[in-house]
């Protein structure tokens, strides 16, 4: 990522309160000394029994682990951010940026959403997805693309308050089938325009 398209999204960031008293969230980019904590972070929001988001009972298994991490890091297509709060890590995401078509728009995935189910319902998903939306239309991307687990309707409805629309297409889950609670569950694809 460079200069300019983490204009505002720093590692040194420093917060600044929202109302007095309260803590504001900072938002930057991850970093190596952040995978252990991203590792759990992400376990904690989609297989633990706790918050919204959860895909426990549908998915068994591991959501992500250090080496999946580590190489999203040393991906210079990948910007991976995270959301902090009085230094512990609440939430994350990254988006992959897709190679360029001669036909069609500029693509990337959302993908690793994850907000630690205890720092649930404060908008901090919905800030996540604005980051990662405003540094991809400033880098010329037009399209962000994101693949949801069937059978999680209220997810997909809140994706879709979020400017996503369901695309009519479907994908194979993209963890170990092995795993699914549920035989042959996929994954809708969505997509919401940046430009």
């Amino acid at each position: 990522m460079t200069a300019h398209q983490t204009r505002g999204i720093r590692r040194d960031s420093t917060p600044r309160s929202t109302a007095p008293g309260e803590s504001a969230f900072v938002l930057r980019t991850a970093a190596d000394d952040d995978v252990p904590e991203l590792v759990d972070l992400v376990q904690a929001a989609y297989r633990s029994e706790g918050g919204w988001t959860t895909e426990a009972h549908l998915v068994d298994g591991h959501r992500t682990d250090a080496d999946e991490i580590r190489a999203m890091l040393a991906d210079p297509q990948v910007t991976l951010l995270v959301a902090e709060l009085d230094g512990d890590l609440a939430g994350c995401c990254y988006t992959h940026r897709e190679p360029a078509e001669e036909a069609g728009p500029s693509r990337a995935e959302l993908g690793l959403f994850a907000v630690h189910p205890a720092m649930q319902s404060r908008g901090l998903g919905g800030r996540l997805l604005e980051a990662q939306a405003e540094l991809l239309r400033r880098a010329g991307t037009e399209v962000l693309v994101i693949r949801v687990l069937q059978g999680r309707p209220e997810l997909q409805d809140w994706y879709r308050r979020q400017g996503f629309a369901a695309v009519g297409r479907a994908v194979p889950f993209a963890g170990n089938p092995d795993w699914l609670k549920v035989a042959d569950l996929g994954m809708d694809v969505m997509e919401r325009p940046l430009r």
